[in-house]
């Protein structure tokens, strides 16, 4: 089936473009948010060329495509019209339709539960940047390792620009997270982008620096900087939708074009200084003390954990809600140690497909391991060795956790960490490389594939001879 046709048919068996509320789509997988799920033909999904599997979690429904989930994407979104429909709601500044709105489940339907709600949000709100995060690590890794060997000299104006383009996305994070959190809570997001870049704006990052007091209107308050910070924005692009629905229901429609986003600016800058980012620095601070509480009980059983379940976590697809956690860490201590031994996971399913790929006797089974350790390698993308490998037979599952779960004990026990995030895989490798620990990190990946690979091939000749017998 072509992507059009493939994407024609997952359109069907969802119960049609009047079920969907909103589409979005990550590295593998199409995430719809449906008015009503029990329309839905789940195995007529599944059963569709191209489609790995299927996943009910975070509030969403989600296809897992694999390599052409863009592809596909569009071609629903062309299907659908919902392109045109996003892009006029997203420029509008009038009343009558929020920015990014797609509609909302009519009465008498099932809706999800809050958490479900909150698991959907965090997933929207990051999972467009992904991507970008990845690459950022792998330039800031790759320019770190040529200046330790003293290839690029850290002072010279190549590794300063290279080095704005891999800090950039981190740096100005407010900005862009407000873009999608302002869309996500239906409001303008170009007015949320402005508000939180007001918040990078050098006299105001002049003044703001973390800790001290200062005052607006003479009210005094702490400050604090808002660069490479998560928290503090979401909230406040959560109050300014609130503000928007506000300003739109009680102006008059003819005033609603300048003072709409005249008031949202007077009124939240200043709020999220004073309010939002102190509140934020101090949940922030809480969730970083909380994991600082869980590393320091036992730095080997939290990595081990990491290692042998994070690969699961990932398979249900709720591994954006840890991410936001991970990264907040990773950007203010300038390091992190799950998303290390998190990864783990990933290697073992590499070395699970190897092992496939090795000792299978089916044609179609080696060609599915052999694309699936492909991806795996090259970029760390998951799903085609999860849905297409470890599915078809629960002995993998062993190997894929006592893999990642003795990666995670060397990993633990050397404490090893990184220092900037990328998907694992060859393309992410510099990432990783760039850490001091980086030898120690390349020992438990080594580890997590020989063992996972072994594993599997003892397993699976185990289960041969019985079969025999």
């Amino acid at each position: 089936m072509s992507n059009r046709e493939v994407a024609a048919e997952v359109i069907r068996r969802i119960g049609g473009n009047s079920n969907i509320s909103s589409l979005t789509h990550c590295v593998t997988r199409l995430r719809f948010e449906l008015k009503d799920k029990s329309v839905v033909d789940l195995e007529g999904i599944k059963a569709i060329p191209k489609v790995l599997g299927v996943v009910d979690a975070q509030g969403t429904l989600q296809v897992v495509i694999g390599p052409a989930v863009e592809e596909v994407y569009l071609e629903i979104m062309n299907l659908t019209g919902r392109g045109e429909v996003e892009e006029e709601s997203a420029t509008a500044s009038g009343p009558d339709k929020p920015a990014g709105a797609q509609g909302k489940p009519s009465g008498g339907v099932k809706k999800n539960s809050r958490f479900d709600q909150l698991l959907a949000t965090i997933s929207a709100i990051f999972t467009p940047y992904i991507p970008i995060l990845a690459t950022s690590g792998i330039i800031k890794g790759l320019i770190d390792i040529l200046a330790k060997f003293d290839i690029l000299p850290a002072t010279s104006n190549t590794y300063l620009i290279l080095a704005g383009a891999g800090n950039a996305l981190i740096f100005f994070f407010p900005i862009l997270l407000a873009f999608t959190a302002a869309q996500r809570f239906g409001a303008n997001p170009y007015i949320g982008a402005a508000i939180g870049a007001a918040l990078m704006e050098p006299n105001i990052t002049g003044i703001a620096t973390t800790g001290e007091v200062i005052d607006f209107l003479g009210i005094k308050f702490t400050a604090m900087n808002f660069s490479s910070t998560v928290i503090p924005i979401i909230l406040a692009m959560w109050a300014y939708s609130v503000l928007d629905r506000y300003l739109k229901k009680f102006l008059p429609k003819p005033t609603q074009f300048i003072f709409v986003p005249l008031l949202s600016m007077l009124i939240m800058v200043p709020l999220t200084l004073m309010v939002f980012g102190p509140v934020g620095g101090l949940l922030a601070n809480g969730i970083a003390s909380g994991y600082e509480v869980l590393l320091n009980s036992n730095h080997i059983i939290f990595n081990a954990i990491f290692g042998a379940l994070f690969i699961y976590v990932i398979m249900l697809g709720v591994h954006w809600v840890i991410l936001p956690l991970q990264l907040s860490y990773l950007a203010e201590h300038g390091m992190e140690y799950s998303l290390g031994s998190g990864g783990l996971g990933n290697y073992a399913l590499l070395g699970v497909c190897l092992a496939v790929l090795f000792i299978s006797k089916s044609k179609e089974e080696k060609t599915i391991a052999s694309s699936a350790a492909f991806v795996n390698f090259l970029s760390g993308v998951t799903e085609p060795g999860l849905y297409g490998v470890i599915m078809k037979n629960k002995k993998y599952f062993i190997s894929l956790t006592l893999g990642g779960l003795v990666g995670g004990i060397i990993f633990g026990a050397t404490h090893s960490y990184i220092t900037n995030f990328a998907f694992t895989g060859l393309f992410g490798l510099p990432a990783f490389l760039s850490s001091p620990t980086a030898a120690t990190y390349m020992l438990s990946v080594i580890v997590t594939i020989t063992l996972s690979f072994v594993l599997t091939i003892l397993l699976s000749k185990r289960e041969f001879s019985f079969k025999r017998k």
